[in-house]
């Protein structure tokens, strides 16, 4: 499949990218240089935030949702004023929020990234819910690296993937309420792909994407666990997935250049970029959050 770089950003750690249902308009965040990029109509802008950003999600009319290092907050279209909608593990000073996804019910689940270099205890981060009525609720812990999040196209069942340990896993979601949430069989083991699972993403026929970090490819797993596509990129750190276009058949991917070596970078300039690439199923037209005004 052929890849295209489509913006040369060299993002220090591109993430959590999406294509907003409302203008077509595709937006991503560079969570160290603390900024969220957009591309209209071939034609990129920069927000500067005022700190760290894992994720960033559509609203359901105007406006975003935004996971700081440390809170979750709505703003507005211009990414000027913040409002806090929830604290986020305030207690742990080595947590930050990570990757996201909206679920069927218009609520936000969300992980957080331990950042402690040797944790001796296991690592502390954990996987939060909060729904469309403001309910906040720890879904599950012990959790490296949050990542891979996105819902089978019924909304039935949950993705997720801790990129340290490397497993691909799900869960029954259950009601609006998260009521009979528990753990499914997994999707792939960590041996499945090359590189490790970050970002992911669900198409019309219930595949799923995953961007193999360190791994130089993208991948598609069928509903069984079988890889049936793969992506080979002009990079080793592919950070996250998502499909867009007019057909919802553009696979965007976004990239790092972090923990890259001079020569890394020289043989690969266009580490930390946003790639896209042509795939033969659908997407599934990103969600929206409905979350308290």
């Amino acid at each position: 499949m052929p890849v295209q770089c489509v913006v040369d950003g060299k993002n220090v750690i591109g993430e959590c990218c999406f294509q907003d249902p409302r203008d077509g308009s595709v937006l991503w965040t560079d969570i160290e240089s603390c900024k969220i990029y957009r591309i209209a109509g071939g034609q990129v802008t920069e927000y500067v935030l005022p700190g760290r950003a894992g994720f960033v999600l559509p609203l359901r009319d105007t406006g975003f949702v935004v996971g700081f290092s440390k809170q979750v907050t709505t703003t507005d279209s211009e990414f000027q004023n913040f409002r806090r909608i929830a604290d986020i593990e305030p207690e742990l000073g080595c947590t930050r929020i990570n990757d996201a996804a909206v679920d069927p019910f218009g609520g936000v689940v969300f992980g957080t990234y331990d950042e402690t270099p040797h944790p001796e205890k296991g690592f502390i981060g954990s996987v939060y819910r909060l729904s469309s009525n403001g309910e906040f609720r720890r879904l599950f812990g012990d959790v490296a690296v949050s990542n891979g999040m996105d819902f089978s196209p019924d909304g039935s069942v949950m993705y997720f993937a801790d990129s340290k340990e490397g497993t691909i896993r799900r869960f029954h979601v259950g009601d609006h309420d998260f009521s009979d949430f528990r753990e499914l069989e997994p999707l792939a083991a960590p041996t499945a792909a090359p590189g490790k699972p970050d970002g992911g993403c669900v198409d019309s026929q219930g595949n799923y994407w995953s961007a193999r970090v360190w791994g130089h490819c993208a991948v598609r797993f069928s509903p069984q666990g079988d890889v049936n596509a793969k992506i080979d990129l002009p990079i080793k750190g592919p950070t996250c997935v998502a499909l867009g276009g007019s057909d919802l058949k553009t696979l965007y991917i976004t990239s790092l250049r972090t923990n890259h070596s001079a020569e890394d970078l020289a043989s690969m300039p266009m580490s930390g970029g946003l790639f896209a690439a042509p795939v033969d199923i659908p997407g599934i037209t990103q969600r929206q959050c409905s979350l308290p005004g």
